[in-house]
């Protein structure tokens, strides 16, 4: 009996103390990655939840750039400063700015048709800088500075973040079709469910993580598109009494301007509404565009909670130029 308990035992044991080693080493799921889109350069990029995204001026010069958790004995924390796109002749020429009076450069091919460079700057602070072509005769890129022990601990950190970097073009974007329906979507958003009938569809989308809250949970954004008649006389007041009128109470409306028509696309005036919805606990922010085309209405919504609404607000500024009905 003894023996057969201790045999009993020994997976289990094993089990465990695999499960322990893995957490004691590092190896437990990751944070999950949080997606930017930066309102002037239109660059995107994905960082860690504990990494901070800030905005800064300099000479004229208006760049984004974020900045780790510093490690303990570091004068400074690790930073990494987004290169908007420029004008130049090559990737070199773009280069040549942030490594002048650098040493130990080695250059090198990176991701996605870029180059990298890894060197020690002016200041004897340890470097990566990683320049891309965003266009003919455009490039762009990012450059990371910070100690040895900084760069040697989020490498695997700064691997992704220049691997995501992506000018963001709306008329690149894949074109979703359905049921009369028509806008360009970005390709790393999750198509979600898709509804028609006669008279009406919708399909909807959500966004990468925007936002982390206790432990892994990630806050998304949410956006649908629809279509559905509207009331005699089939213009764009009497649609937009219409969905003022199904307005729950606990939306107020916070901004009311004109949607442009849009040239060449077939897409008449409508107007954007900016809202707050829900209570003091659990506030939203939404943003909904409506137009109407041969008495049909089109609606574009974009919902997120109120503390992620402003990383989700670009990606919808820019899907709005492209939903139209068929």
């Amino acid at each position: 009996m003894k023996a057969s308990r201790s045999r009993n035992a020994g997976p289990r044991a094993r089990v465990l103390f695999l499960a322990l080693l893995l957490a004691a080493t590092g190896c437990a799921p990751r944070d999950p990655l949080l997606s930017f889109l930066d309102e002037e350069s239109n660059v995107s990029f994905t960082h860690p939840p504990r990494w901070s995204v800030g905005f800064a001026e300099q000479s004229g010069v208006r760049y984004r750039y974020l900045t780790a958790p510093k490690i303990e004995g570091d004068a400074a924390a690790l930073s990494a400063t987004l290169i908007s796109p420029v004008a130049a002749t090559s990737q070199d020429a773009v280069a040549q700015a942030y490594l002048a009076g650098a040493s130990e450069v080695v250059a090198s091919p990176g991701p996605s048709n870029s180059s990298t460079w890894r060197f020690k700057d002016s200041s004897g602070v340890s470097s990566r800088l990683q320049i891309a072509p965003a266009g003919t005769g455009r490039f762009f890129g990012a450059w990371v500075r910070g100690s040895d022990a900084a760069m040697q601990r989020y490498s695997s950190r700064i691997d992704v973040l220049l691997a995501s970097l992506r000018v963001e073009d709306p008329t690149q974007w894949p074109e979703e079709r359905f049921a009369g329906l028509i806008a360009r979507v970005p390709p790393t958003w999750a198509r979600g469910s898709r509804l028609s009938s006669s008279t009406n569809a919708t399909m909807q989308f959500k966004s990468l993580p925007l936002f982390v809250e206790k432990g892994a949970s990630t806050i998304h954004g949410f956006v649908t598109v629809s279509r559905e008649p509207v009331p005699p006389p089939g213009d764009l007041e009497a649609f937009s009494k219409l969905v003022k009128a199904r307005a729950s109470d606990t939306v107020a409306l916070l901004e009311h301007h004109p949607w442009l028509a849009l040239e060449g696309v077939d897409r008449a005036a409508g107007y954007v509404d900016y809202m707050r919805s829900g209570t003091a606990l659990t506030s939203t922010r939404i943003r909904r565009w409506i137009t109407v085309k041969n008495g049909m209405g089109l609606t574009l919504s974009c919902e997120a909670r109120a503390d992620a609404f402003d990383r989700l607000d670009p990606w919808c500024r820019r899907m709005a130029y492209t939903v139209r009905l068929d």
